[in-house]
């Protein structure tokens, strides 16, 4: 007798059924993995470029040259190491060796572009410095000095606004000219309302400071031509002191004198929009 499984041949199929599908799906699985989406590549990293960093342009400016240096030994005084000269850019300087000199070396200077001072040439005239003629009195501080001492003041002044002369002709253009006449005085004397003025009186007049003051049109000699040197005032500490011609006794009554064309040429320069000075000093 042949006994029959019970679940006969169906349970078989079904058995081989189920391995069958269970292959299916893995090879499903292996399939999906093999075909799947491609993995992503890595891509490389980027390089960023900035532009060069430049530190802007330095500007620079070269300090200014340091102005020429002149010899005391020559020259008297060098303007240019002096801290006061005034302001403007015209200066006369006026150094005497000691304080009893009756002789001082003379410089006119005129102010470059460039804040330093050189010596002006003066065309047709020789190189400076000068010779220029002092007080038979010596030097002394403006503090010190008094009327009638024939002293050369020390100190730094300005200059007048107008030139005198007995000459009828103008060494300048630049200031109004007088020129003198009977009658033309420059008051002397202390106290005097009108002290160290010019004054004018009627040709013959006496004026009642006439004792300590001079006649300017009898002065022929040394007022050819002259420019005014104002004192500071109060106090009465002197009088009619001028840049004038020198004279043939050497020497002046406290005032500065230069040889007649060297004058000229010297009052033909300055210029009062320059705010000319004048140093008068012991070196």
């Amino acid at each position: 007798m042949t006994l029959t499984d019970p679940r006969g041949v169906s349970g078989r199929a079904r058995t081989n059924t189920s391995v069958a599908g269970s292959l299916v799906v893995l090879a499903g699985l292996l399939l999906f993995t093999a075909c799947g989406p491609p993995a992503k590549k890595a891509l490389p990293a980027k390089t960023v470029t900035f532009p060069p960093t430049t530190a802007p342009p330095v500007t620079t400016t070269a300090p200014p040259p340091p102005c020429p240096q002149y010899s005391t030994a020559v020259y008297g005084i060098d303007p240019n190491k002096v801290a006061q000269t005034g302001g403007g850019s015209q200066l006369v300087t006026v150094v005497a060796p000691t304080s009893q000199s009756l002789a001082g070396i003379f410089v006119a200077w005129a102010e470059g572009a460039d804040g330093c001072w050189g010596p002006v040439v003066f065309a047709g005239q020789p190189d400076q410095p000068y010779q220029a003629e002092m007080g038979y009195g010596g030097l002394l501080p403006i503090s010190q000095r008094v009327p009638g001492d024939g002293a050369t003041p020390i100190g730094l002044f300005s200059f007048g606004t107008i030139v005198y002369g007995n000459s009828a002709v103008s060494p300048t253009t630049l200031y109004p000219y007088h020129h003198l006449v009977c009658g033309d005085w420059w008051d002397e004397e202390p106290g005097s309302p009108t002290y160290d003025t010019f004054e004018h009186v009627p040709c013959g007049t006496t004026p009642p400071y006439a004792a300590d003051s001079e006649a300017l049109w009898t002065e022929v000699e040394p007022y050819q031509h002259f420019i005014d040197i104002p004192m500071p005032h109060p106090p009465d500490d002197g009088a009619g002191i001028f840049l004038h011609d020198d004279t043939t006794v050497g020497y002046t009554d406290g005032c500065v004198a230069l040889p007649n064309e060297e004058l000229d040429a010297v009052l033909g320069w300055l210029n009062p929009s320059d705010g000319p000075h004048i140093l008068i000093t012991v070196g």
